[in-house]
């Protein structure tokens, strides 16, 4: 016999032995009487082994888990003599739960079939709808884009200057009017729009630095609304964001803005709804406030120097009724940039998207970054993309070097962002203009 031979058999030994002389139970499982002799030694204070298991190492063990490891014994047991079936399986608790849980997953997904379907125009009630309520399918995103009552837009291009009388004071004072619209990002396809002025994007607001401002909106749209100032310093009661400073402007009502543009308020900035966001700044409720430095202040001349152009024009970047938009447009109802061989065009960008970047890039030619958010940068760099977020501002500027009769894109670099709601990868759309140079 080899050691490793004799040291196992002299082991068997010492365990035989050991159950002889044990004085605890050994059988398996315990019987219900074994169980209440343990569970009465139990609260009697004894520290009694559970079977199988030797003193040492239940003395170690606290009452609970004593108590415990008893009760996890009479549901093995009562298992053992109530042999589960398919039926008291079904009818257990948790087979009940599980039968709940199927139900509901059901019903979610019938739901959700039903609201596709519905989404898609393919209901009988849905085109019943259509019909007789004007509603329309936006091509891309499946929602209802339109809705009863809404007139077509009269204007086809947005971004016109906004007009405005003098108040007795001294203060300019211009009057929007918030109003839903029918609108056509390409001639043909109409979309709902929420508009200030009936366009996309609404009047620009032109001012310069120091003027007395009033801006009177009257809300003509089905629910609430405010506007505001994005990146003007104004007092709380004239930011627009309800409920802080002011109440929304509820349906039939107007309320007006007053304050005074201040010398670092010089530069590019926007106005945009701040009630219901999603819904009325992605439908279109949006335009540019453009301000001029004061003469003397210390923004005039080095702004004057890095934005002098001969050409200028602002871009709204953004989404309409499934459509990507520039100004409101989806190529070709673009309109192209227009230049002269020679002369310095000035482009101010502004991320009007409700949730996505656009990295727009100019072919043929890079362009000086000078200002971000309104604000003149200190030393402006080159680009040739440039990645637009929501809300963010950008003057670029560049020299038109090429030969007359040139034609250069201008994209997002986003490629899906170029196609319009069912075209196919080699048709283009979306957010596209193109630099013409004039012959």
């Amino acid at each position: 016999m080899t050691i490793d031979q004799k040291s196992l058999a002299e082991d068997a030994e010492d365990v035989e032995k050991e159950q002889e002389t044990s004085p605890f139970i050994r059988t398996w499982p315990p019987s219900e009487e074994e169980l209440d002799q343990l569970e009465s030694d139990l609260r009697a204070g004894k520290h009694v082994a559970p079977i199988g298991q030797t003193t040492s190492h239940v003395e170690e063990w606290p009452d609970w888990l004593q108590q415990q490891w008893i009760a996890s014994q009479r549901r093995r047991a009562w298992r053992i003599e109530h042999p589960s079936t398919a039926r008291t399986r079904l009818f257990s608790p948790s087979g009940v739960l599980m039968i709940a849980v199927v139900a509901v997953m059901i019903l979610v997904t019938l739901g959700v079939g039903a609201a596709l379907n519905n989404r898609n125009g393919s209901s009988p009630s849905t085109s019943t709808s259509s019909s007789t309520t004007g509603d329309t399918n936006d091509g891309m995103s499946g929602q209802q884009t339109t809705k009863a009552n809404a007139p077509d837009a009269t204007q086809q291009y947005g971004n016109q200057p906004a007009k405005y009388v003098v108040d007795k004071d001294g203060a300019k004072h211009f009057t929007l009017t918030a109003q839903q619209v029918m609108w056509q990002p390409v001639k043909g396809h109409k979309v709902l729009a929420w508009t200030l002025d009936g366009t996309v994007p609404g009047p620009m607001i032109q001012a310069t630095a120091g003027d007395h401002i009033r801006v009177t909106i009257v809300n003509h749209l089905p629910e609430a609304t405010t506007i505001h100032w994005h990146g003007l310093e104004v007092p709380t009661d004239n930011d627009g964001v309800p409920p802080v400073g002011m109440k929304p402007i509820q349906p039939g009502q107007s309320y007006t803005y007053d304050f005074t543009l201040q010398d670092q308020d010089a530069g590019t900035h926007w106005y945009h709804s701040h009630y219901d966001d999603l819904k009325q700044v992605g439908g279109g409720m949006y335009g540019a406030f453009i301000i001029a430095p004061r003469p003397g202040s210390p923004q005039y001349q080095p702004m004057m120097q890095a934005e002098r152009a001969d050409v200028d024009q602002t871009m709204f970047i953004g989404m309409l009724g499934g459509y990507y938009v520039i100004n409101g447009k989806s190529f070709p109802d673009t309109p192209p940039l227009v230049v002269k061989h020679g002369q310095t065009v000035h482009l101010r960008m502004i991320g009007a998207d409700a949730s996505m970047i656009h990295p727009m890039h100019l072919h043929g030619h890079s362009f000086q970054v000078v200002a971000s958010d309104g604000h003149l940068l200190p030393a402006p760099y080159t680009k040739d993309t440039l990645s637009v977020a929501p809300g963010e501002t950008y003057d670029v500027t560049f020299y038109a070097w090429a030969a007359p009769g040139s034609i250069y894109p201008l994209h997002c670099h986003i490629l899906s962002h170029l196609m319009n709601p069912g075209q196919s990868g080699s048709e283009m759309g979306g957010l596209v203009e193109l630099l013409e140079y004039q012959k």
